[in-house]
């Protein structure tokens, strides 16, 4: 059994996101489904585990968290609101049994943007210790439990695992793999802010009232986000996001810097419920070029990456 483990923890960008009216779930909670194509991307958090010895295994856990130097930022949540905190309390009370490890999250994803750090640092939380302590959960096992905590979870847990594009439908947990042969030069650009998601799913909410006259139910549009999934290359206009306008009236600036880029001729789009923005780029070079153009442009910081290559389980 090896003593440490050391995972990077990549974001994700959602290429396209239909959501639903909001429904109530057979347990009573009231959710909107959605249908995305989600895609990992080659910007990582970095998660050092290890393992305690078995002297010290009724030691109690150890956890830091701190943003890379490169960030100006400062962990401003309390360790138990931290989704690796508690996916490791989780499976500790899963298991029946102390996991004890020094863990070490070194944070380089921004956080509220949506690009889902947090949830992966869980994810690597999960798959870590799996294999740390050899636990030999199954996969459907750690989607279960990865559910509970947060939708996106189960998505990067396969990420880590080498399937790195899925479409996610129902609550976002369901996952239809969606492997793709090429790999997409991306740019992000990082506003100076985030999007809290709650109130952007009610924004979404308050527009289908605003736009609707009857009550009926909206469902989400899995052909036209399967349509993006086939697409080779994609095309820089083809991502859409139905969280975009919504997101756009709870953070108003998030509207200007969109308006701002596009109108300089850029093809910015929303991922998840923002406030990050991304756009396809025709190619790796050309990517460097539009991550200057963007912090040009706008003054925020823009950097050019990639989706990350299909890999065995």
């Amino acid at each position: 059994m090896a003593n440490q483990l050391q995972l990077s923890c990549p974001a994700k960008i959602n290429l396209a996101l239909s959501v639903g009216s909001l429904t109530t779930t057979p347990d009573g909670q009231a959710m909107h489904p959605i249908a995305s194509w989600m895609i990992g991307v080659n910007l990582s958090d970095h998660l050092q585990l290890t393992r305690l010895t078995d002297n010290h295994a009724n030691q109690s856990s150890q956890f830091t968290i701190a943003f890379d130097d490169e960030l100006d930022r400062q962990v401003d949540w309390p360790l138990e609101r931290d989704l690796a905190f508690r996916a490791h309390a989780l499976l500790e009370s899963h298991v029946n049994r102390k996991l004890a490890v020094n863990a070490i999250i070194t944070k380089r994803i921004p956080p509220g943007g949506g690009l889902g750090g947090g949830s992966s640092d869980a994810a690597g939380m999960f798959f870590g210790l799996n294999q740390l302590f050899e636990l030999n959960l199954s996969r459907d096992t750690l989607d279960q439990l990865a559910t509970s905590l947060g939708s996106d979870i189960p998505f990067l847990i396969h990420v880590l695992a080498g399937q790195t594009s899925a479409i996610a439908t129902g609550l976002g947990s369901t996952l239809q793999p969606a492997p793709r042969h090429d790999l997409i030069p991306i740019v992000l650009a990082f506003p100076p802010f985030g999007c809290s998601t709650g109130p952007v799913y009610q924004a979404f909410d308050q527009l289908q009232t605003e736009r609707s006259e009857s009550s009926s139910p909206t469902g989400v549009d899995l052909p036209r986000v399967q349509q993006q999934v086939t697409a080779e290359p994609l095309p820089p206009d083809a991502p859409f996001n139905d969280l975009e306008l919504p997101a756009c009236r709870v953070e108003p600036r998030l509207g200007e810097l969109l308006k701002q880029l596009r109108d300089a001729g850029l093809a910015m789009h929303v991922t998840g419920s923002g406030s990050t923005l991304f756009l396809i780029a025709p190619s790796a070079i050309t990517a460097n070029v539009l991550a200057r153009k963007i912090t040009a442009i706008a003054g925020i910081p823009a950097i050019a990456t990639r989706t990350l290559a299909q890999r065995g389980d």
